[in-house]
């Protein structure tokens, strides 16, 4: 992933970040994505399926209706809203 590539997720993100900081993310995904490469090349042929390697079982709950915020309380604090509802921001490409 290339410097611009982050910036340009950064400025959709609304997150600003120094050249320092974009110089180590860079790096960081660079290494990252050499792991997945490798990953994705390892011979996995004939090795059976695991979902869980420790044999622990997902423990789920019931669930249960309970009482939630109306609209007007959910939308109080938010910056902006439209509607009733919270106003994102829109972008497309």
């Amino acid at each position: 992933m290339t410097r611009d590539e982050i910036k340009h997720i950064a400025d959709i993100a609304q997150i600003a970040f120094t050249e320092e900081e974009l110089k180590g993310f860079e790096k960081n995904f660079k290494e990252n994505m050499e792991l997945v490469e490798k990953i994705k090349n390892i011979d996995t042929e004939g090795l059976d399926e695991v979902f869980q390697v420790n044999g622990t079982e997902n423990n789920l709950r019931n669930d249960e209706i309970k009482k939630s915020m109306s609209k007007e309380e959910a939308t109080a604090n938010t910056a902006s809203e439209k509607y009733g509802y919270f106003k994102l921001l829109k972008f497309v490409e």
